[in-house]
């Protein structure tokens, strides 16, 4: 593996018990593959195969997913969505429902280590989103958590992810710009979430019933919105790694997909993220 963030072994502020990540940058994938390789890594990191792993992302249009528990019913409008082209597909995490569009996608899996095992899922949620916030922080926006229990605009509304500003919700100016979603998966945490780099307010609306139609923008917002330009997709994931590389003290190491990895992601694809029984279980 090739090390592209952190300090070399030996230097200030790393001993040789810090951990070394391995990153993955992926191209554009649609629904299934990206939750099936998501599944994957977090098999592979849960059972010892690779190390802890961070994967930055994107999709192949714009795609819906749903939470593992969430009903489909009454949280999307699945004829709008086949009209628009829409995808979509049910994720292994919890959370609600994510239009997405114009983002930068993560997944974040470590081991339930000593270092992890102990955390309540809240703690683990604040210890992955402070790398969240330090990141924006290097890009220019200042972020903050979302508080424990903070309130929703309604019941309806809260059948979409982002209109949900409370934990693990990342928000600048007081609005939410990252969403996240969690699952402890055997040995392993699954997290994963969506950086809003763009947002069409229109089509949320039409995608989400429950969406605000006076004021569609009032709980959102994006980097389009908070900075004169939005930077290139390297900068942006150079940035989030850089929140983690500090505030988890970590190295990085570019690397890809074991054969294995692919083969399974390859079968959870066809088997379960694929299929109508899946997406529209509830």
């Amino acid at each position: 593996m090739r090390t592209v963030c952190g300090r070399g072994p030996g230097e200030a502020g790393h001993t040789p018990e810090t951990a070394v990540w391995r990153v993955l940058s992926h191209a554009a994938r649609d629904g299934p593959q990206n939750m099936a390789v998501d599944e994957a890594i977090a098999v592979a990191v849960g059972s010892g195969r690779v190390p802890p792993t961070l994967r930055f992302y994107a999709w192949d249009g714009p795609t819906v997913s749903l939470g593992f528990l969430q009903a489909a019913r009454g949280a999307v409008e699945r004829e709008t969505c086949d009209r628009l082209g829409v995808k979509i597909v049910r994720r292994l995490t919890g959370g609600r429902a994510v239009l997405h569009d114009q983002e930068l996608t993560y997944s974040l899996c470590v081991p339930l280590d000593r270092s992890w095992a102990r955390l309540s899922v809240g703690d683990s949620f604040g210890r992955i989103g402070a790398g969240l916030v330090a990141g924006l922080g290097r890009l220019g926006i200042a972020a903050t958590l979302g508080k424990t229990g903070g309130p929703v605009t309604s019941a309806r509304a809260a059948e979409a992810c982002f209109q949900m500003p409370r934990m693990p919700a990342v928000l600048a100016a007081g609005k939410k710009i990252i969403g996240s979603a969690q699952r402890r998966l055997g040995g392993a945490i699954l997290q994963h979430g969506s950086l809003l780099l763009g947002v069409d307010l229109t089509m949320h609306q039409a995608v989400f019933p429950g969406w605000p139609r006076e004021d569609p923008g009032s709980g959102v917002t994006c980097v389009r919105a908070l900075l004169p330009e939005v930077p290139p997709r390297a900068a942006l994931e150079g940035a989030l790694l850089g929140g983690w590389v500090a505030t988890l003290n970590i190295r990085a190491a570019a690397d890809e997909l074991t054969t294995w990895e692919r083969q399974e992601a390859q079968r959870l694809a066809a088997t379960r993220y694929a299929t109508p029984a899946w997406t529209w279980r509830r």
